[in-house]
């Protein structure tokens, strides 16, 4: 893989079951200038090598074969520069708690907007397109 383009862009991983709904989400980042990786499970997202590689992991907290939190943790350990977004239809203080603990910088409840996903990210990466980190780190 050429690492010149990887730098050149923001990188995002899209990790979501719901095969119509990870597809909508990629075709828009993608028009919003990310790099994109899709993933269905917690099984497809485990052959990352290097999580640090990514910008942003967005994730779904309920997956085939796993849960979000497992992925964001996991995520988590292996770079503490990636901006973690869980998505979920849960809402309350257990999500909200066990995503704090799992070190999830935002959670989006489905539904969620376009607009809600973009002003998101850029609050969390410090830029439209997402590849500022100081704008991640003061998030936390």
């Amino acid at each position: 893989m050429d690492t010149n383009k990887v730098s050149a862009e923001p990188r995002i991983a899209i990790i979501e079951d719901d095969e119509s709904l990870r597809e909508a989400l990629a075709r828009f980042l993608r028009m919003k200038g990310w790099s994109v990786e899709t993933f269905g499970s917690d099984e497809e997202a485990s052959g990352v090598a290097n999580w640090g590689d990514f910008t942003v992991v967005l994730c779904d907290l309920l997956l085939p074969g796993g849960d979000g939190l497992s992925v964001l943790r996991r995520v988590r350990r292996a770079s503490d520069t990636v901006v973690t977004v869980l998505i979920t239809t849960h809402r309350g203080p257990d999500v909200a708690a066990q995503a704090g603990s799992a070190g999830v910088d935002r959670i989006l409840v489905k539904p969620f907007s376009t607009k809600e996903l973009e002003d998101s990210l850029q609050r969390l990466t410090g830029n439209d397109t997402g590849r500022g980190t100081a704008g991640a780190a003061s998030s936390r």
